[in-house]
């Protein structure tokens, strides 16, 4: 019975982050936030629906699958360099978990600032890792990390962690779904 109501309150949930998606995809004149998705769980659709006019979706990647969200654990590590529910934590988990080949390895990198060792690109795609430094668009003193989920070419959709904004209702440790400029992040990642 748990299972059913589970998966019932997923698929509402998946059905709401598709329509915030859709209604929410700002036109060239708006602002940075369109969606937010946020809280213990919080999904976004399996397959990701790419933001109306978006050139580019990760297709193979469902938020709602990162092994930690949520569980009110805090201060562990998640076995590949990082603590749960941080920035650079869910970063590395989505670029493991997306299904694309890739040339390097986003584990063991240290805080959000100090990641290295992938190819710095200035035309992000779905896949790549949008980097921000330290206070720079909001991030902290250890920098900020966030999956690109969808592009437009003037337009980023990101999945994130541990990000707070009005967006997620300044809440940290939680997932996050948010459309900003492309020219927000301080660089873009590939691995």
């Amino acid at each position: 019975m748990q299972w059913r109501t589970s998966r019932k309150w997923s698929c509402l949930l998946v059905a709401g982050v598709a329509a915030a998606l859709t209604l929410g995809a700002p036109g060239p004149a708006e602002g940075a936030a369109s969606a937010s998705v946020t809280g213990a769980g919080a999904a976004g659709p399996p397959g990701v629906r790419p933001v109306r006019g978006a050139a580019t979706a990760a297709r193979g990647l469902d938020p709602s699958a990162y092994p930690w969200r949520g569980d009110g654990r805090t201060w562990e590590a998640d076995g590949h360099g990082y603590y749960v529910r941080s920035c650079a934590s869910f970063a590395a988990w989505a670029v493991r978990a997306d299904g694309r080949p890739r040339r390097r390895s986003p584990d063991f990198l240290g805080d959000a600032r100090s990641w290295r060792g992938a190819t710095t690109v200035r035309a992000p795609r779905a896949g790549d890792i949008a980097q921000w430094d330290p206070g720079a668009g909001g991030a902290g003193r250890q920098g900020h990390v966030a999956y690109v989920a969808a592009t437009d070419g003037a337009r980023v959709t990101l999945y994130e962690y541990n990000f707070r904004s009005a967006t997620n209702g300044h809440r940290p440790q939680a997932l996050n779904v948010r459309t900003v400029p492309a020219g927000n992040p301080s660089r873009y990642l590939r691995f």
